[in-house]
């Protein structure tokens, strides 16, 4: 035996209503601010083992702190580099 009532039953939608929605439309679409060309992106570059390696070998030639174990250019920044050279290069 049901000790509450039922809920009440939602107003039954007409035509009326639904042309009501339609035509009220929607807001446009906000054109996007330019991103600032300073700013950095990130993106993903895969690149093959072959080509790391490579890569780690041209930065082991390169000058370390003095007593530090590691390269003295890390992979991303020899990365940025080489493009930005690339950029020079093709202007």
């Amino acid at each position: 035996m049901a000790t509450t009532l039922p809920p009440p039953r939602k107003p039954k939608v007409t035509e009326a209503d639904i042309e009501a929605v339609i035509n009220k439309g929607g807001s446009t679409i906000k054109e996007s601010t330019p991103s600032d060309p300073d700013r950095a992106k990130h993106i993903n570059v895969r690149l093959t083992g072959q080509i790391i390696s490579e890569i780690d070998n041209r930065r082991l030639k390169r000058p370390r702190r003095p007593g530090s174990p590691k390269p003295g250019i890390s992979i991303h920044d020899w990365i940025v580099e080489a493009v930005l050279e690339k950029l020079q290069n093709e202007k």
